[in-house]
């Protein structure tokens, strides 16, 4: 499948108490030899007047090619043929709307189309390593030239990623490569940020179509934002109401956009230790950190004095913490608020795991942190320690400068 997010494996561990969930991977091969031979009913129907794609591949006589419908969960078998002894190759199908697909050349390599009754494409390939370097022509071509580019940007990223895959498997256990490590983490994250920019702007740039809601979908973009979530939304239903692709990303908005960056974040009321009730919405004005924590946590417990530090650099400046914990035990934690001279805001229903907050806010292991900005949007998720107070820094003091 196709994705444009690209991992690096640092061999440094990353510390949080998991919820125990179970995830069912189911793999069924012969289904998938079958559908080789039976293509599944899908939402392609082969009859005449449909889409047309042909070509050749450079120096590559009876070469096989698979054309694959793409979906977010798996890839539906569509058709395959292989080129004459030229490396020409052709290939027909009909479909009741458009829909993204996958021409496969090899285990790695692939090219990304945008295909409906309307296409007529000529595409001209050649097999560079893994990667694929084609040429396209035709009629429909806009949304495939899009994909095309967002392809030849990921693999451009891959290979700056692989450069630091490499610095980082040579990296030494000590001090020296413990700090190299962190700046090549830097390096990683500015080129995810980098990368994730690209495809937003692209996506952020067409008026309709089906470019945004694949962006999101098919994980182009490592975390979607809500402007960008609304966006795919009203794009699709200017290109088709009535697509499955609209539905699809119209379901996704309704479920996901709420806990996006840009959105207001969910209001929590809960009690304090002394039995209040305190509403998150009434710290707008102030920057604010919802932290989720439970004084069992042992890696909760070990980031408390950095968070406190945090607090007390910023406290004066407007910012708040509004620490949600998913305790059991009211005098443990009291006591653990005590003990780590937690002096901040401090809620929680005692429900453990079950804690209404954590479930509002699909929280699945902690420490967890979410920033909302002095309306009560939500900023980013996960910060801790420098990059916790980087951004605060950016939030609180830049701006008192200006």
């Amino acid at each position: 499948m196709f994705r444009l997010t690209v991992i690096v494996a640092f061999s440094f561990a990353i510390s949080s108490c998991n919820k125990l969930e179970a995830n069912e991977i189911k793999s069924d091969i012969n289904q998938w030899m079958l559908d080789l031979v039976t293509p599944n009913k899908t939402t392609l129907e082969k009859v005449d007047n449909g889409f047309s794609i042909s070509g050749s591949i450079k120096n590559s006589s009876e070469h096989l090619l698979i054309l694959w419908e793409l979906t977010p969960s798996k890839l539906v078998f569509i058709d395959s043929c292989r080129t004459d002894k030229a490396g020409r190759f052709k290939l027909t199908g009909n479909t009741k709307e458009q829909i993204f697909c996958q021409l496969q050349m090899g285990p790695q390599s692939s090219v990304y189309l945008a295909l409906d009754n309307k296409s007529k494409l000529s595409i001209n390939l050649a097999l560079v390593g893994s990667f694929v370097d084609y040429t396209i022509e035709g009629n429909e071509l806009e949304d495939s030239k899009i994909l095309k580019t967002l392809i030849n940007m990921n693999q451009s990223f891959a290979k700056e990623v692989a450069a630091l895959e490499r610095t980082a498997q040579g990296l030494t256990q000590n001090e020296e490569g413990a700090k190299k490590a962190e700046e090549l983490r830097y390096q990683y994250a500015k080129l995810m940020q980098e990368r994730d920019d690209f495809v937003k702007n692209t996506a952020l740039n067409q008026t309709k179509g089906f470019i945004p809601y694949f962006a999101i979908s098919y994980g182009a973009i490592q975390a979607p934002d809500y402007k960008l979530m609304q966006h795919a939304v009203n794009c699709a239903k200017a290109a088709d109401p009535n697509s499955k692709y609209t539905q699809e990303i119209e379901n996704k908005f309704t479920k996901e956009a709420s806990l996006m960056d840009g959105a207001i974040a969910p209001d929590i009321q809960l009690k304090s230790p002394e039995g209040n009730i305190i509403k998150l919405s009434s710290l707008r004005g102030k920057v604010v950190l919802i932290d989720f924590w439970a004084s069992w946590c042992g890696p909760c417990r070990r980031e408390n004095p950095n968070v406190r530090r945090v607090y007390q650099r910023f406290k004066e400046k407007g910012f708040e913490i509004y620490g949600v914990s998913l305790d059991n035990d009211a005098s443990r934690w009291k006591g653990a608020i005590a003990a780590d001279q937690l002096d901040w805001l401090h809620v929680s229903d005692l429900m453990g795991w079950q804690s209404s907050a954590a479930q509002l806010y699909q929280v699945h292991s902690i420490p967890q942190t979410v920033l909302l900005d002095r309306e009560g949007r939500i900023i980013a998720k996960g910060l801790r320690g420098e990059q916790l107070e980087d951004k605060l820094t950016e939030l609180l003091e830049k701006t008192t400068t200006n």
